[in-house]
């Protein structure tokens, strides 16, 4: 009896030991994003819409620039990027980088109204299960006299096969929002 109690006690700390790991495995911490800029470039114009967020969940606002203009010219075709920055770091953060390298876990959204103009996911722009990532866009602007918003969102972990959302439909992809803004539109 004594031998089994000396076994126990020798036997029960390795098990616990061995049970127990110490993980190093890379944990994917959300990233910060201050910045989301939209650029737009068609018709001889450039426009960049930007949201500047720098104190995140903090008492301000966004700070939203539209450079170049801002307005979209009425049928005029553009061709758009988007970028995501964390300006807190110093040099700037390209979480574009990042959300292209893991295309497969994010997917940007764009919402518009019909009078302002459509958009559709450029065709080069997926990932390695040929779903959209959603970086490169076309625009094409709508109905002059139009105004409203262009609502920009990343979703980490969207579900990809859901009805819709190879289309960019919002509706059915869940996952989390990374990033959401809203961008005021004008067509002339």
């Amino acid at each position: 009896m004594k031998n089994l109690k000396l076994i126990a006690l020798l036997v029960i700390p390795t098990l616990f030991s061995t049970s127990c790991s110490n993980d190093d495995s890379a944990v994917n911490e959300e990233e910060v994003i201050t910045t989301v800029r939209v650029t737009l470039v068609g018709g001889g114009q450039t426009i960049i819409l930007e949201s500047k967020d720098l104190d995140g969940d903090g008492p301000n606002d966004p700070v939203l620039t539209p450079i170049g203009g801002g307005a979209l010219v009425a049928g005029t075709t553009y061709t758009g990027s988007t970028e995501f920055l964390n300006e807190l770091e110093s040099p700037a953060e390209d979480i574009t980088i990042e959300v292209h390298e893991e295309g497969v876990d994010h997917q940007i959204f764009y919402f518009l109204g019909s009078s302002i103009g459509t958009i559709t996911y450029d065709a080069e722009d997926i990932d390695s299960n040929g779903n959209p990532i959603g970086l490169n866009f076309t625009l094409v602007a709508g109905t002059s006299g139009s105004t409203g918003t262009l609502t920009v969102t990343l979703r980490h972990l969207p579900n990809k096969t859901a009805p819709g959302v190879s289309e960019g439909s919002i509706t059915n992809a869940d996952g989390n929002t990374d990033a959401e803004v809203y961008f005021p539109i004008t067509v002339n």
